[in-house]
């Protein structure tokens, strides 16, 4: 448990935050009605048809999910893309993101609320150290 809270691997981070987003997408629900069941495409292209030409499933195929770090090409593609794996492609994007995010400020009042909480949990603090101190040093005595 220390050593979790002294160490962190941010490409670990952006992996989990990946994997997190595909989750909530499906807990989320997927719709499950004709048009999305392209109930009517099924029915005029029919038995044997191909359905990856038709404007239906040019239009929804990216709503499953969009992974940023998962690479779905082929193995052609993936060489061609660079042939970089998912821990290779999180370490990129994590230090992109250490490097360039610029996170919009915190409104003031919550700023205060937060400061204001960390201003108790420190007085707090204080508090159990000097019982400790009081109680260590009584039973020295």
């Amino acid at each position: 448990m220390l050593e979790g809270g002294l160490t962190w691997d941010y490409a670990q981070l952006v992996m989990q935050n990946e994997m997190v987003k595909m989750i909530l997408h499906c807990v989320k629900g997927i719709p499950v009605n004709d048009e999305k069941m392209a109930m009517e495409v099924i029915r005029s292209v029919g038995p044997g048809g191909e359905f990856i030409s038709h404007e239906h499933t040019f239009r929804n195929f990216r709503l499953l999910s969009a992974p940023t770090l998962l690479d779905r090409h082929n193995r052609d593609g993936w060489k061609a893309a660079g042939s970089k794996d998912i821990v290779t492609k999180a370490y990129e994007k994590a230090r992109d993101i250490l490097e360039n995010f610029q996170p919009t400020p915190l409104p003031d009042q919550m700023r205060d609320q937060i400061r204001e909480i960390v201003k108790e949990a420190e007085a707090e603090t204080a508090e159990i150290k000097a019982k400790e101190k009081e109680a260590s040093r009584k039973g020295k005595l």
